[in-house]
């Protein structure tokens, strides 16, 4: 016959056993969504602060990318190019981004993309440097909206 004692250590060992595999498919399902921001609504997306550090490494290496990718549509400059077939949004006026001007929001709409017009680059670009091109973003929009640069090592 068990005692009360070995009962109550049985069943701390079963709730600590159930308590670990409830908290390792919690970790589990953080680490999918993190990746896939598919698996987000862009209003859990508007909460996201970025990872990456506003550094002027970190924006050097979102231009690179915001060049090769985004400047067809928002030009260089950020400002928008005309175009008769689309209305980018211009990105140095974050007033009037459509889809929000977080630093989630615009990871989102770049990642997942935005509307009809904003293809998705969640198969172009990795979390990092998209993050880097939000960076990038906050650079070319007004300077209060812009976080204090993080000096370099």
């Amino acid at each position: 016959m068990q005692t009360a004692s070995s009962i109550a250590a049985s069943l701390v060992v079963v709730s600590m056993v159930g308590l670990s595999l409830v908290a390792a498919d919690v970790v589990a399902q953080a680490a999918a969504s993190s990746s896939d921001a598919a698996s987000w609504t862009r209003e859990q997306a508007r909460e996201l602060p970025n990872p990456v550090a506003y550094s002027k490494e970190s924006i050097k290496l979102g231009r690179r990318d915001y060049l090769r990718l985004c400047q067809i549509c928002h030009g260089a400059d950020g400002k928008a190019l005309e175009n008769i077939d689309f209305e980018a949004t211009n990105l140095t006026e974050p007033d009037f981004y459509l889809s929000g001007a977080t630093d989630g929001d615009i990871f989102f709409s770049t990642k997942a993309g935005a509307g009809f017009e904003m293809p998705a680059f969640r198969d172009k670009l990795d979390d990092e440097q998209l993050w880097r091109i939000v960076n990038f973003i906050r650079s070319i929009g007004p300077p209060e909206m812009r976080p204090d640069l993080v000096p370099e090592p």
